[in-house]
């Protein structure tokens, strides 16, 4: 018996289920912890979010990304960082990746205005993300308050055709809903065509992939 990323015991999983690029896990987080969290992160400093060079330093380029973020410590949401490990060590029993825990403060992100998007890419592989092993992003918004902005992964538009796809994206916009999916899938946020979509994105490290 191991103890997981939130303290509790972890007892032998059974045979891990078949891979998929991404786990939706609905009503993680209650509509008013949402509000609670959207509070949090707007009360903070927030600037234009950017973009890793492969030096690892951080440049802005809008048309890769648009968005603002800012960014919640451990000690402004402990138990933020509770509800994601335990969701995280849900996740993990399908991907069975070397885990250790948060090292990063969780992103708060923020699309705000028509056209705000984020093209394709990858949270972790190589450069100075190569620590991060899983993915987590927090639907926050009520998907009646903002149109577009919806989150996808590159395998599922490739393989999921019309009602699929549809039933797919409907499954990852409910308030509250967490998808967790291992760092070096690539996905990406569409563009907003109304109203604003807040999420938060937490990654949990581990030793990078050789």
């Amino acid at each position: 018996m191991t103890r997981g990323l939130s303290g509790r015991p972890v007892f032998d999983d059974p045979p891990a289920p078949p891979y998929q690029s991404a786990e939706i896990h609905p009503s993680v987080f209650t509509p008013r912890q949402c509000e609670r969290i959207v509070a949090l992160g707007t009360s903070l400093d927030t600037g234009r979010a950017g973009l890793e060079a492969t030096d690892g330093t951080e440049v802005s380029d809008v048309d890769l990304r648009r968005s603002s973020t800012s960014w919640i410590a451990p000690h402004d949401g402990w138990w933020i960082y509770d509800k994601l490990a335990r969701a995280a060590e849900r996740a993990n029993r399908r991907y069975r990746l070397d885990l250790s825990g948060f090292s990063e403060d969780l992103q708060f992100t923020t699309y705000a205005e028509p056209g705000a998007f984020y093209t394709w890419h990858q949270d972790g592989l190589d450069t100075s993300v190569a620590h991060r092993k899983l993915s987590l992003v927090v639907q926050l918004s009520d998907p009646g308050e903002y149109t577009g902005a919806e989150l996808q992964f590159f395998d599922v538009v490739e393989d999921l055709t019309g009602g699929d796809l549809d039933e797919f994206t409907a499954a990852t916009k409910p308030q509250g809903t967490v998808i967790a999916f291992p760092s070096f899938e690539y996905h990406r946020v569409l563009p907003v065509r109304s109203g604003v979509r807040h999420s938060l994105v937490a990654w949990v490290s581990g030793p990078p992939f050789r």
